[in-house]
């Protein structure tokens, strides 16, 4: 691993760290914010298969639902992963998300998230959601709030299936790792 990417991936877990002490510390952080991120940690420690990404300038992040908080977007916007610029879509079909590197899926589509989650198998993207049980129903990272802290879970083997890598670093991090 280059120095360079050693220094991104403790300055990622670092922020992760951060986040988590002062969510715990009841600082006046917004959950959204501070779960944005986490997502934008996940992108930074996440590969893609080559051939699944057509734009490197652009590193597109979709939402899917309704947004949860405008700090989550706003933290978004204007973040720079694996040297390109993190642009928000909106959408309202999974097929929508095709060229997209992440898709948050809302909780407001808690009934339908198997289906969005089987559609978007076929486009190579990491899928997350803050729902309850979203590991359970296909999705890939899973945010977990409890106990005054934010932490996460993944299904690492739906994102094996779509051939997306997460750091091993990244995984020793999360509260559970299903599909080992």
């Amino acid at each position: 691993m280059s120095i360079k990417r050693t220094c991104q991936l403790m300055l990622a877990l670092l922020t992760v760290w951060i986040c988590t002490i002062h969510s715990v510390n009841g600082a006046p952080a917004d959950e959204y914010q501070l779960k944005a991120v986490f997502v934008l940690n996940f992108c930074k420690l996440t590969e893609w298969p080559k051939d699944s990404v057509s734009d490197k300038a652009t590193f597109p992040i979709a939402i899917i639902g309704k947004v949860p908080s405008t700090a989550f977007e706003n933290t978004l916007k204007g973040q720079s992963v694996h040297g390109a610029q993190v642009s928000i879509r909106h959408i309202e079909e999974p097929e929508d998300a095709k060229g997209c590197r992440l898709v948050y899926i809302a909780a407001s589509e808690r009934h339908r998230v198997s289906g969005i989650v089987r559609e978007l198998r076929q486009l190579n993207v990491l899928t997350v959601s803050d729902m309850d049980d979203f590991c359970d129903s296909g999705g890939m990272i899973g945010l977990l709030t409890g106990q005054n802290k934010i932490s996460f879970e993944v299904n690492l083997a739906a994102v094996r299936k779509v051939r997306i890598t997460i750091s091993s670093k990244l995984l020793k991090l999360a509260k559970d790792v299903y599909g080992k």
